[in-house]
């Protein structure tokens, strides 16, 4: 919005001056304004970009920004949840649930070819724990203490207990050729410091 009012701001101007301040031909300047907008408005367009590559390059670029999006919405939904639950345990288990998925975000930012791959993880494992979170946190604010509510915030702990153990798997999985490439790297570097007399 910004671009465009001063590609708009520059256009109007130009057509002000050689129009009317240097007398040029009405057309002629009222053509080289829209060019002048046209031009202005693609070199001032903000760059939208995931790990540094611009998402129009990107094989399936818009979806892969989309997805992210949807995972970074979580993500604050789930920490703004934290932020708000009262049990101890409760906060230390969906703590670990928003900095495991923090750093999965972090991780597909930089590696956008692994967003698709990531899918189960954003769509299902850290959706659900957002919404669970959510109405663990609205279920607390309504300050009941019924057996139904005692036993719902019970399995909630459960629940965050194996969502922690699901988000570290899919992190796992979704690394796992780094995680490959670094056991080959520590094999061949034990193998030269053995060759060369390092290594007892």
């Amino acid at each position: 919005m910004k671009s465009m009012a001063l590609s708009l701001g520059a256009a109007v101007l130009f057509f002000a001056v050689t129009c009317w301040g240097a007398g040029w031909n009405f057309i002629a300047s009222g053509i080289l304004s829209i060019l002048l907008y046209g031009g202005l408005l693609l070199l001032t367009k903000p760059k939208r970009k995931i790990g540094g590559v611009d998402v129009e390059l990107l094989s399936g670029g818009e979806e892969l920004e989309r997805k992210l999006y949807e995972a970074r919405e979580d993500f604050e939904s789930i920490g703004q949840s934290m932020g708000a639950i009262e049990d101890p345990e409760l906060k230390r288990e969906s703590a670990k649930l928003h900095e495991t998925a923090g750093s999965m975000i972090h991780f597909l930012e930089k590696n956008p070819e692994k967003i698709m791959s990531a899918r189960r993880f954003i769509d299902y494992y850290q959706d659900t724990a957002s919404k669970l979170l959510k109405k663990y946190v609205e279920l607390q604010n309504t300050g009941l203490g019924t057996e139904d509510v005692s036993r719902l915030k019970n399995q909630t702990k459960q629940a965050l207990f194996i969502l922690n153990r699901a988000f570290e798997g899919q992190f796992e999985k979704l690394m796992q050729n780094e995680l490959m490439d670094m056991d080959a790297d520590i094999r061949l570097l034990k193998q030269t410091m053995k060759m060369e007399g390092y290594e007892e």
